[in-house]
């Protein structure tokens, strides 16, 4: 089978660059539009390291980034007299097992939780037939400032 990819990062690509190539999908999702970021690859490829990063310099990820964005997009806005109201839900999906990772059980997320959570029971991908949304039925949302 023949798969298209619109980019392909190797090892020598910086985490600046990798989030200058999606930044427009996170303005997009502002913009009201569905987005989906996937990082795909084999075990200890960088799919971790390039969704979180590491710290808060320049060696964060793609979420953190993307969190700053959309911090900064709501910040302006609200001089403008719009108000916002946000929820987070933050899961993986490994060998076909849907995890919550911002579930009780789960703990603080980290690095290392990758691959290694309990599949929780009752989580699915699912898709609204209204409105054509997909979601995961029965991850936990948490309110964001």
């Amino acid at each position: 089978e023949t798969y298209a990819y619109d980019r392909v990062f190797g090892p020598e690509v910086g985490q600046e660059e990798v989030f200058g190539e999606v930044s427009e999908f996170v303005q997009s999702a502002l913009d009201g539009y569905q987005v989906c970021l996937l990082s795909y690859g084999q075990t200890g490829s960088g799919k971790t390291h390039t969704m979180q990063g590491a710290g808060s310099g320049p060696m964060r990820g793609i979420i953190p980034r993307a969190m700053e964005q959309v911090a900064a997009y709501c910040a302006q806005q609200r001089t403008r007299g719009w108000a916002y109201e946000m929820e987070v839900t933050y899961v993986e999906i490994y060998n076909e097992q849907v995890r919550d990772l911002l579930g009780e059980d789960a703990g603080a997320p980290t690095t290392r939780d990758f691959g290694r959570a309990e599949a929780q029971s009752g989580l699915e991908v699912r898709r609204d037939p209204k409105t054509g949304r997909v979601f995961v039925d029965g991850a936990t949302r948490r309110p964001i400032d």
